[in-house]
């Protein structure tokens, strides 16, 4: 579904040149937004050409960062979001929305670094977004208008799914949606390579291997069947189930530990 005019209306300031960045703009692009209306900023002159390569669109370093933009998007890393700001901040206006992509920035400094009157947003990326379907918490600050949030998940929409958080709960959005994929691929790697080893050809064993993933989360989302009840389902039981579900919580609960600890000021 295209994007709503008013998105279309808005002049996009994207800064960050980055995997982040790049998705960003190539799913608003792929929901109709006129790239005249993006302008992306980088200081790094090779992943500037990189991206501008890429994605045959403006892109400029930070000095230049266009006036005219009214939605900021800030692709950086964590440590850089702070002082990004702090550069931009003569260019943000009473009206304007600024929504971090780095989630290790809490809200609280992202509000206390902007001008009055500046909304402030904080998403959790996911690489899923690529292809439309990304996982994004997102958490709104305090001056977010009603207008604001609709903009927002206007434009989460383009990325996939979305799902309002508190601030406080984005380090464990880390492990739940940010980086789980990162554990989630050895599983369908090594049912692709015992399909492999039974003889299928690589597509056809990963295709066999991430349709049963697709099935097992779509049972998941479509019924209320406990996970004991979906477990029945079938009689074949060649793993510790249990530690296998150990092993996948103690993942996020690590992930939190380590989000938090790239939190700008935190000392170990």
């Amino acid at each position: 579904m295209p994007l709503v005019a008013h998105l279309n209306d808005r002049h996009w300031g994207l800064i960050g040149a980055g995997v982040i960045g790049r998705i960003l703009v190539q799913r608003l692009r792929s929901q109709g937004l006129r790239s005249e209306r993006i302008l992306l900023c980088d200081d790094d002159p090779v992943r500037g050409a990189r991206a501008r390569q890429a994605l045959n669109i403006k892109v400029c370093p930070l000095s230049d960062a266009c006036c005219r933009a009214d939605i900021w998007l800030l692709a950086t890393p964590p440590p850089a979001i702070l002082p990004t700001v702090q550069r931009l901040r003569p260019k943000f206006h009473p009206g304007h929305i600024v929504i971090s992509f780095a989630a290790g920035v809490p809200l609280s400094q992202m509000e206390a670094a902007l001008p009055e009157g500046v909304a402030a947003v904080r998403v959790m990326p996911n690489a899923l977004s690529l292809i439309g379907r990304g996982v994004n918490p997102v958490a709104y600050g305090q001056g977010c208008s009603l207008e604001d949030r609709a903009l927002v998940q206007e434009l989460l929409a383009a990325l996939g799914e979305s799902i309002v958080i508190r601030d406080e709960q984005m380090d464990w959005a880390v492990g739940l949606t940010g980086a789980s994929m990162r554990w989630l691929l050895p599983v369908l790697e090594g049912m692709t390579l015992a399909g492999k080893d039974a003889g299928f050809s690589e597509g056809h064993a990963r295709w066999m291997a991430a349709k049963m993933m697709e099935g097992v989360a779509a049972l998941a989302l479509e019924t209320d069947m406990s996970f004991e009840d979906m477990k029945a389902l079938t009689s074949v039981q060649v793993v510790d189930e249990e530690a296998i579900r150990e092993l996948f919580r103690e993942a996020v609960h690590r992930a939190k530990t380590l989000a938090e600890t790239m939190h700008p000021g935190h000392h170990s």
